[in-house]
């Protein structure tokens, strides 16, 4: 599977997911939701990284944030082994990635990245996600042993988004409004994200211009922002838009 057609089928299914399931109501709404998708791969452990960027004044480094009962054996050991790969692999790759004994047998036309190395003993999971400023890491699943299907893969990266979002929105406190906004809303307010200008926007939406600044204006309203700009920045927060 080429790498667009897998972000086409993972974002495409991701967003359908959200709509129908809603938001979690607490952190350890969460818990469950990891627990089922552990399930599902067949894994030992999971743990949920948080990914800070290499910048001018700090060094990018990855910390764990959410772990199950007794991950912390495979956590730290592959944390040492693989955080300078995790680092560069979520800024050039939305792709998941499979850490495997270099005499395991890979899937064929696989879209995850494959990582062989004779220090790793079982096969683990890496499934990126990208969502700005404080919101981007890895869902790992350690040991597992299930059958990794190219559906199963975007299904589990498809629920490892909606994690990572559902953790971004409560942590960031995200408000009843911003939970309604609707699909035109969240267009417009991405291409204008994009850079686009509200002419634009207009043409490739077909719409007027008086149509995309209404729906600016009421995105803006229900993120409770002073102007569009902060309203960009709270959407891009709280992984409504990327």
């Amino acid at each position: 599977m080429e790498i667009g057609a897998y972000q086409d089928a993972q974002f495409g299914q991701e967003r359908t997911q959200e709509r129908s399931e809603g938001s979690a109501g607490s952190m350890a709404d969460l818990f469950p939701k990891l627990v089922a998708m552990q399930r599902l791969c067949g894994s030992t452990a999971f743990a949920v990284l948080s990914v800070h960027a290499h910048t001018l004044l700090k060094p990018g480094k990855i910390e764990c944030t959410t772990q199950s009962p007794g991950s912390q054996e495979f956590v730290s050991p592959f944390l040492k082994l693989n955080t300078e790969f995790l680092l560069s692999h979520l800024c050039s790759s939305p792709c998941p990635v499979i850490f495997m004994p270099e005499n395991a047998q890979a899937m064929d036309s696989s879209p995850a990245c494959i990582v062989r190395n004779q220090a790793v003993t079982e096969t683990s999971l890496a499934f990126p996600v990208q969502l700005g400023t404080l919101g981007n890491g890895f869902v790992m699943f350690f040991d597992a042993r299930a059958m990794l299907s190219n559906d199963l893969l975007i299904d589990l990266h498809r629920k490892s988004l909606t994690v990572m979002r559902e953790k971004l929105r409560l942590a960031f406190g995200m408000t009843t409004g911003s939970e309604n906004l609707n699909d035109r809303e969240i267009e417009c307010l991405q291409l204008v994200g994009n850079g686009m200008k509200s002419e634009a926007i207009g043409e490739q939406l077909n719409l007027s211009v008086h149509t995309v600044n209404a729906y600016l204006g009421s995105a803006t309203t229900k993120l409770n922002a002073v102007n569009r700009i902060q309203a960009i920045a709270k959407a891009i927060r709280l992984g409504i838009i990327a």
